[in-house]
């Protein structure tokens, strides 16, 4: 998938963790269990993230051998 949707999928799901604390009323298992699902979709950013390689200089990276 590519790292943009990745990444706006992450950050929406960052602000909506972080305006449940505003609107909801937290506890520390909200805390936890949301703040790991944060992390989890930042660490998918990073690893499951394809770059979008049109503006690559090194043809290797424009043709990969996967």
């Amino acid at each position: 998938m590519k790292r943009q949707t990745l990444a706006f999928i992450a950050l929406v799901i960052t602000i909506l963790y972080g305006a449940g604390f505003a609107a909801f009323d937290t506890s520390q298992a909200y805390a936890a269990l949301g703040g790991a699902i944060v992390a989890i979709a930042w660490i998918s950013v990073g690893v499951f993230g394809r770059d979008d390689a049109r503006g690559s200089t090194n043809p290797a990276e424009r043709h990969p051998r996967t």
